[in-house]
C-alpha cells in the first residue's frame, strides 16, 4: 500500500486550527519530550488472553469515552488496559481523558494507559485547561505500527458548554483522529465535524491513505452531525446503543472512514458488553465500540 506523501504527512504534523492549548504536562505523545519514544514506553511485559477473535491481517479499531477512567471509586485505568487487550484491539479512540489534574491525582492519564498495556504509543491534546492541568482526547496504538507524526485541532466553544479538540496520530498504514463533540449545542457540534472534515478532506482527501475519526459525538444517527458526517465519511461501526452502561438507551459512539481512495473491506462491528479482564459496566458510563478493517 503507498503510503503518504512526505509533504503531506509534514502538513499534517504542523496543522491546527487554533492555538496549542499548554497545561502542566503538555499535549503530550510517546515521541514528544517526555523520555519516552515511540514503541518504548518503560512497563512490564502484559500477558491478557484474548477472547475475542480476530481475522489475520485485520486491525481493530476501537472508540472508547473512559470518562476520565473515574466513573468507579478507584482508578479504572489497570481495568480498562486488561479489557483492550483482552478485545485485541489494535488503535483505541479515548474521550474524558485527564491530564495531571488534581481530580486524578495529577496522573498522565493515556501515559499511564499505554504504560498498562506493554508500551503502547500514545497522543493527547487538551482541549481546554482543567484543574491544574488538562482535559480532552487521545489515543493508544499498538506498537505494531509505526508513528510518522500527530496533529490536532482545536473546536472552538462557541455557544457550546466548553472547547473541543481533536487529536490526530498519524501511522504508517492509517491516520487515525479522536474527537468528542459539544454535548450542549447542536450549532457547534456541526462546526466540529465541519472543521474536522475540512484538514482530513484538505490533507487526505486524494490519498489513498485510509483515515479513521472515531468519538462521542453526543448526537445519535439520525441527528444532523452524524447526517453531515456521512457525506463525506462512511459510517462503518454498528448502531448498537453504547450510553449509558446501565440502561444502553442510545448509541452517541461512532467510528468513520474518510471518503477518499484508501482500499479497504469492513469485516465487523460490534458494542462489547462482556469482559472476562473486567466490570465494564463499572470502568465507564459508555461501552467501548470496535470496526475491524482489512487494509488494502
Amino acid at each position: 500500500m503507498r503510503l503518504a506523501n512526505p509533504i503531506v504527512l509534514l502538513l499534517a504534523m504542523m496543522c491546527t486550527v487554533t492555538s496549542v492549548i499548554v497545561t502542566s504536562c503538555g499535549n503530550h505523545s510517546s515521541s514528544d519530550s517526555d523520555g519516552v519514544p515511540p514503541h518504548a514506553a518503560p512497563s512490564p511485559e502484559v500477558n491478557v488472553e484474548s477472547t475475542f477473535d480476530k481475522e489475520n491481517g485485520v486491525v481493530r479499531l476501537v472508540s472508547y469515552n473512559v470518562g476520565a477512567f473515574s466513573k468507579s471509586s478507584v482508578s479504572s485505568i489497570p481495568s480498562i488496559a486488561k479489557m483492550l487487550l483482552e478485545l485485541n484491539a489494535d488503535a483505541v479512540c479515548l474521550n474524558e481523558l485527564d491530564s495531571c489534574t488534581t481530580r486524578t491525582a495529577n496522573v498522565y492519564q493515556v501515559k499511564s494507559l499505554a504504560e498498562s498495556m506493554g508500551g503502547w504509543n500514545y497522543h493527547f491534546f487538551s482541549s481546554m485547561p482543567y484543574r491544574g492541568g488538562g482535559y480532552g482526547n487521545g489515543m493508544v496504538i499498538s506498537p505494531d505500527f509505526s508513528t510518522a507524526g500527530t496533529a490536532h485541532l482545536s473546536i472552538p466553544k462557541g455557544n457550546g458548554k466548553e472547547p473541543r479538540s481533536c487529536a490526530i496520530m498519524i501511522t504508517d498504514k492509517f491516520v487515525f483522529m479522536a474527537t468528542h463533540l459539544d454535548h450542549t449545542s447542536e450549532q457547534v457540534r456541526m462546526e466540529g465535524v465541519k472543521i474536522i472534515t475540512d484538514w482530513a478532506k484538505e490533507n487526505y482527501g486524494d490519498s489513498e491513505v485510509p483515515v479513521f475519526v472515531c468519538g462521542d459525538m453526543n448526537c445519535e444517527p439520525s441527528d444532523a452531525p452524524i447526517l453531515k458526517f456521512k457525506e463525506d465519511w462512511a459510517l462503518l461501526s454498528t448502531t448498537k446503543n453504547t450510553f449509558n452502561v446501565t440502561n444502553p438507551v442510545k448509541c452517541i459512539d461512532f467510528i468513520f472512514a474518510l471518503k477518499n481512495k484508501a482500499q479497504y473491506e469492513v469485516v465487523g462491528t460490534d458494542v462489547p458488553k462482556e469482559f472476562k479482564s473486567g466490570d465494564v459496566t463499572q470502568a465507564s458510563d459508555h461501552f467501548p465500540i470496535y470496526v475491524d478493517v482489512k487494509l488494502k
